[in-house]
């Protein structure tokens, strides 16, 4: 059950951040569908006036608290029994969501962002901010493609790193572009995985539980200004997204303790 549950979610949810991705980044249909302060900040931004209140400064202050929720379910994990594809994964989600954070508390500071396409007429900029995309991406792959190699790691921050100039992204798109690159590559990491790491409650969850981030990011880019401003903004965004995480790891640690206790019976 494990498998094929998983098997599901993990497809949806590569097919699914396909989709709203491309219809984010090349504005699909047309832009008449999108917020318009959405579209101009590329989040749903409340409180602009306030560098600490804003939403990327709250999501800041929400991956502090979910960061430090994952770090204490690991604590849980280090005094019971678990999968080496679980450990693995909240190890790497400590890091993502406090990574994801801090890009988010520097965007409060500077709302234009970073732009990461390369320029001919900027060599030292250009491999600067290459350097600064492959190593940020191969960080956040270690956490979210749980077990792979270190090989598969780097290959794919070169390929993430390198599409923000294929693309044309620019600094407005960094985290919608980003975003989707981390739940590609981590859903078609899990479908990779041999059965074995397959039969787990996690890869069954993982998938499924990061559904609802698509959801909320579609309403970001619709329904900024007459609702989700209002709550927040961005930051319910990348509170879905540390959120999952934490459920399903809650859950795992529960599997584990009972299936530890019949063994033990």
């Amino acid at each position: 059950m494990y498998r094929t549950v998983g098997d599901v979610g993990n497809l949806a949810l590569l097919f699914g951040t396909t989709i709203v991705s491309a219809c984010f980044l090349f504005r699909l249909p047309n832009e008449s569908y999108y917020d318009k302060a959405w579209l101009e900040n590329g989040f749903c931004v409340s409180n602009e006036d306030s560098s600490w209140l804003n939403s990327h400064s709250l999501a800041f202050y929400a991956a502090v608290f979910l960061s430090l929720s994952a770090w204490l379910v690991k604590q849980n994990y280090s005094r019971r029994s678990t999968s080496a594809l679980a450990a693995a994964h909240i190890q790497g989600s400590i890091f993502g969501i406090l990574s994801h954070g801090a890009g988010h508390l520097y965007l409060g500071r500077n709302p234009s962002g970073m732009d990461l396409r390369v320029y001919q007429d900027k060599p030292l900029a250009s491999i600067a901010v290459v350097c600064v995309s492959f190593f940020t991406f191969a960080g956040i792959f270690d956490g979210t493609m749980a077990l792979a190699s270190r090989q598969r790691i780097l290959l794919t921050a070169a390929v993430a790193a390198l599409g923000f100039q294929a693309l044309d992204i620019p600094p407005t798109l960094n985290f919608v572009y980003g975003q989707a690159v981390i739940y590609i590559s981590s859903a078609l990491h899990f479908l990779s995985l041999p059965k074995e790491d397959k039969a787990n409650p996690i890869y069954m969850l993982y998938g499924l539980f990061q559904l609802p981030v698509l959801v909320v990011g579609f309403l970001e880019s619709t329904r900024c200004e007459d609702w989700l401003q209002g709550f927040g903004g961005h930051v319910l965004f990348d509170g879905a997204i540390g959120t999952g995480v934490v459920a399903i790891h809650l859950i795992n640690t529960h599997v584990d303790t009972k299936a530890t206790s019949k063994k033990l019976q």
